[in-house]
């Protein structure tokens, strides 16, 4: 049996139990380096002659960098919107298959992230998704979120007295 439910806690108990324990899997929002890969195969798909394959990246890590920064908490949907959207406007500006990193920041100005505006539902899902299977793997990319130390221990201190 194959489904897909954003709310599993809406299913009756009976229907849940059917599904073994490695069968239930969670897809979150993509992370930085799932990101860029979306990117790239948008803007391939948009702009072969800058980002065709075996071209060169035309951005720096530190642009790039910038992009996903600008774009988290988007969906694969949102990102290839907006890639399209630079497209036609590409098309209409009388520059087909050009494109600038400007271009794409600026259309993530012109919309609301659904991870935005339904924080509160997205975050409720996360939050019953902890036995869930992750459907993707850690970030490994040059983009990665570094490890972040929530608190700092400090033992305490020796009082002789």
């Amino acid at each position: 049996m194959l489904a897909t439910v954003n709310r599993l806690e809406m299913l009756p108990a009976e229907l849940i139990r059917r599904f073994d324990d490695g069968g239930i899997w969670f897809v979150d929002l993509p992370h930085s380096g799932a990101r860029y890969e979306i990117f790239n195969l948008h803007l391939a798909k948009y702009f072969p002659e800058q980002f065709g394959e075996g071209k060169e990246n035309l951005w720096s890590d530190r642009q790039w960098y910038s992009l996903l920064s600008d774009y988290a908490g988007a969906t694969s949907a949102e990102i290839a919107i907006a890639v399209k959207r630079c497209a036609e406007r590409a098309y209409c500006e009388g520059r087909p298959g050009k494109i600038e990193l400007a271009h794409l920041r600026y259309q993530r100005t012109q919309f609301v992230l659904s991870s935005e505006r339904s924080s509160e539902d997205i975050q409720g899902i996360r939050n019953k998704a902890s036995f869930a299977r992750p459907a993707s793997g850690r970030d490994r990319s040059l983009f990665a979120a570094g490890e972040q130390e929530l608190f700092e221990y400090r033992p305490p201190a020796y009082d002789p007295i």
